[in-house]
């Protein structure tokens, strides 16, 4: 590539403008044939197609650029919602553990209620079977009466009342802990599908300081510099071009000849349009231009030199553009990773904030459950207390009838003695009548001859005779009690010393 041309003879590269070099002293321009630079012209004009990989690399640093300044944005976003989000999921599994501790609370005491429960009502059952299998004396019951036991005598459906109102006060508790437990499913629930969903959403990085992103900035400094570097490769073809025009327009038959060419190149449906530029610009001028040798011979000289520089420039346009296309793919897949964790992390919010919206009655449900647990639970201690006073009445039921026994026996024996003491006291009855009768009949002897008869009226009268009969407590007689009262049989009176 020839260097050190003035700047309307830079080569397609980047030739310096500052200063002009001389043309070689052997090179003139009739040297170069007309048909070699309409050659030379037809060939820059179509390296000017390459303007479009230009501007569609411009395109790729300017959108990389946005995409980068989105991402930075979304990132910063995304950080300060996922913290929020992390914050708000610790206090829903603080909340989610203290509604477990009530929960689990609640089922050790119902395990230990109906425990108690069960162990008071089998207490009470076998104090039940113990009056059941106690037999009431003949003693107490009339004579022919089927043979009772004590438990005929309580009545046994109110405890089965008691204990059907049990079974309701504990079928509510379960009811209370049943709905309780479906709000905590519901609860569970919704804190795996958000887990899932921030699962989904990986933590985000900064696209400008963490390691998963520091190729962007390097990605796109390296696309504006492709980009920079097309465009000056453009520049250096376009002014080729511009140098390839001034030497056809100063070549004598130059112009002619480029318009048929061109002409011919639009048949053979080539994508060049060169007639079209020189026609447009040139309309109005003569098909010869008229430039001084020297300066021509220059710009030919640099047209030749710079000619089979032109494909290679084109190729590095071209190499550049497909490394800006991997660039660009390498950045716009971070970039829309970045989206695709700023969405998935709105969509967290999202679930988060359907969450906070049922939160309230996960609340609720749990203050339902301790209140409706409280208030069965004092009822059934109440009934507990119940079994207890009813195991203790029929204890002390039968132990009352124990006594019950014990005082029959006690009154038996006092009946034994009475009778006893009564035999003894008739029997000492029958002795003093008789001594009686033996010293009536020994006064009679000794002096009843010399007594008159009516001197005592009464002396022949016989002796009053006694009977011990049972009383009741008003005085009347009554065979069937057992208390002996002594009552005059003579004359249906009692003595008045009795």
């Amino acid at each position: 590539m020839a260097t050190s041309r003035p700047a309307s003879a830079a080569s397609p590269r980047s030739r310096p403008t500052s200063y002009h070099d001389p043309p070689s002293p052997d090179f003139g321009a009739d040297d170069v044939p007309v048909e070699v630079l309409v050659r030379h012209l037809l060939a820059a004009k179509q390296s000017l197609s390459s303007m479009a990989l230009v501007l569609r690399a411009n395109d790729l640093a300017t959108h990389a650029r946005q995409m980068h300044e989105e991402s930075v944005v979304l990132a910063a976003q995304t950080a300060f919602l996922r913290r929020l989000i992390d914050e708000e999921v610790l206090l829903l599994r603080k909340l989610r553990r203290g509604m477990g501790h009530a929960y689990d609370h609640g089922q050790r005491e119902f395990g230990q209620l109906v425990r108690t429960l069960d162990a008071a009502n089998e207490k009470l059952l076998k104090t039940m079977d113990m009056l059941r299998d106690t037999r009431v004396e003949p003693v107490f019951r009339p004579p022919g009466e089927d043979a009772k036991c004590l438990m005929d005598f309580v009545d046994e459906n109110s405890v089965k009342v008691m204990q059907d109102t049990l079974m309701g006060n504990i079928g509510e508790l379960q009811a209370a802990q049943t709905s309780f437990d479906g709000d905590l499913l519901r609860f569970d629930h919704d804190l795996r599908l958000l887990h899932k969903t921030l699962t989904a959403a990986p933590s985000p990085d900064s696209p400008s300081s963490s390691a998963a992103y520091q190729p962007i900035p390097h990605l796109l400094a390296a696309l504006a510099e492709h980009s920079e570097a097309m465009a000056q490769h453009l520049t250096s073809l376009t002014t080729h071009f511009d140098m390839c025009v001034k030497a056809v327009r100063a070549t004598e038959g130059g112009a002619a000849l480029a318009r048929r060419r061109a002409a011919e190149a639009a048949d053979d449906g080539e994508p060049v349009s060169i007639s079209g530029v020189i026609t447009e610009q040139e309309s109005h001028l003569t098909d010869l231009e008229p430039m001084d040798p020297q300066e021509l011979a220059e710009i030919v000289q640099v047209v030749v030199e710079d000619a089979p520089e032109v494909d290679e420039v084109v190729a590095e346009i071209q190499a550049a553009l497909q490394q800006m296309e991997h660039e660009f793919g390498a950045l716009k897949e971070q970039a829309d990773r970045v989206r695709a964790v700023w969405a998935a992390t709105l969509g967290a919010f999202q679930v988060l904030e359907e969450i906070e919206g049922r939160l309230q009655g996960y609340v609720a449900a749990e203050h339902e459950f301790e209140q409706r647990w409280e208030a069965e639970k004092d009822v059934i201690f109440d009934k507990l207390e119940e079994i207890n006073g009813l195991k203790r009445f029929y204890e002390g039921y039968a132990s009352a009838y124990s006594s019950l026994l014990l005082e029959v026996e006690r009154r038996r024996a006092v009946e034994d003695r009475i009778q006893n003491t009564l035999r003894k006291a008739r029997d000492n009855v029958e002795n003093l009548v008789e001594a009686d009768r033996k010293q009536r009949e020994h006064f009679r002897q000794e002096v009843g001859e010399f007594l008159p008869t009516d001197l005592w009226v009464g002396m022949n009268n016989p002796l009053k005779r006694w009977e011990l009969a049972p009383m009741q407590a008003g005085g009347e007689s009554q065979e069937e009690l057992t208390t002996p009262t002594v009552a005059n049989a003579v004359g249906g009176k009692a003595p008045a010393g009795r």
